[in-house]
């Protein structure tokens, strides 16, 4: 018997198409956009993961650790 964890998916025909897309305006960008865009990414996902470890903690205090922390601000 197999164990799910979730329902399954319904199917999304358009989905392979809509990578193709992404994967064009991705391609399209200028070095500096993607850094920028990863750079966000990055943030996005330290805070993210600082506040499911802290569910105290303000989406402010997170930004304010972070600053401190990663960019070196502050300090």
């Amino acid at each position: 018997m197999a164990f799910r964890m979730s329902k399954p998916l319904p199917a999304r025909p358009d989905l392979e198409q809509l990578i193709i897309e992404a994967q064009k305006r991705y391609d399209a960008m200028t070095p500096e956009q993607k850094k920028e865009m990863r750079d966000a990414q990055r943030k996005s996902w330290v805070i993210g993961n600082f506040m499911l470890d802290h569910p105290k903690a303000t989406r402010e205090e997170a930004e304010e650790i972070y600053r401190n922390v990663v960019e070196g601000i502050g300090l």
